[in-house]
């Protein structure tokens, strides 16, 4: 895809990963409209991205807010003539912790962003991108949607759900036209996901994680990408021997602190 003139919408935009994506895409000539909860955030983003010479918008929305998601493809064709190119699903939360350390409320609110604010965003642009016959929808997960990760079962549940959901996704809209990806990174230290004790072979800037989306964006990648690339790998480990990536998986979780959660 060229991404010259591309309209690009990016969830969870107003830090981290999706600040970072949202500077990638417009340094290549994309129009960028910024979506988070956080307005000044957004607001200081746009004019960083407006004096360096690119383009952005910056919207307030909550994707756990059905009313409001479902007015933002019709904010975007108001705001910019044109429909959207680039969807990143990037919006998400940290898992809080040991599951028998959360409450009802807290396990419900991390499904509700990190899977369902997914499916939601989705589900409110696809319908565009498949009439137009053209369109990438990239969800951000996580390896720890590939792998399960000790301590932090729930937030483990919502990334593989976000893998699968892509893939599944992919196979339907591809014929017609459109991509689903998946970008699975390792641990991305933010504000959200502050620094802990991990591994440095693991361990991605948000720069190089935009990077890899825009990557996946412009050579129509999918339905999935790890990040870094040779991760994908390590899943022949986990499907071919079983038992031993079971006892790895109990070394790390005894090695590491697995209290906050890999991005």
């Amino acid at each position: 895809m060229d991404l010259r003139d591309a309209t690009v919408v990016v969830t969870g935009a107003s830090s981290g990963i999706g600040e970072a994506t949202a500077i990638a895409f417009a340094r290549r000539g994309a129009r960028v409209l910024l979506v988070a909860r956080r307005k000044d955030r957004l607001e200081a983003l746009a004019a960083r991205i407006e004096q360096a010479g690119g383009r952005a918008i910056a919207w307030t929305c909550d994707v756990t807010d059905l009313a409001a998601v479902e007015k933002l493809p019709g904010l975007v064709k108001e705001v910019t003539g044109r429909p959207v190119d680039v969807l990143v699903n990037n919006a998400g939360i940290a898992g809080g912790g040991p599951f028998l350390e959360l409450t009802h409320d807290r396990i419900d609110e991390v499904v509700r962003v990190n899977l369902l604010g997914v499916m939601h965003v989705a589900r409110v642009f696809l319908p565009g991108m498949v009439e137009r016959g053209r369109g990438h929808v990239i969800n951000v997960a996580s390896l720890a949607g590939r792998f399960a990760v000790p301590g932090a079962a729930v937030y483990t549940a919502t990334k593989h759900g976000v893998v699968a959901f892509s893939e599944s996704l992919d196979v339907t809209t591809r014929r017609r036209g459109v991509l689903v990806t998946a970008v699975n990174p390792a641990y991305v230290p933010t504000e959200g996901f502050p620094a802990t004790n991990r591994p440095s072979m693991l361990t991605l800037t948000p720069e190089r994680v935009a990077d890899a989306i825009v990557k996946v964006a412009r050579d129509e990648i999918s339905p999935e990408y790890s990040v870094p690339r040779w991760a994908a790998a390590l899943q022949l480990f986990r499907i071919l021997t079983p038992p031993l990536y079971r006892w790895g998986s109990g070394v790390a979780d005894r090695r590491y602190d697995t209290s906050d959660e890999p991005r």
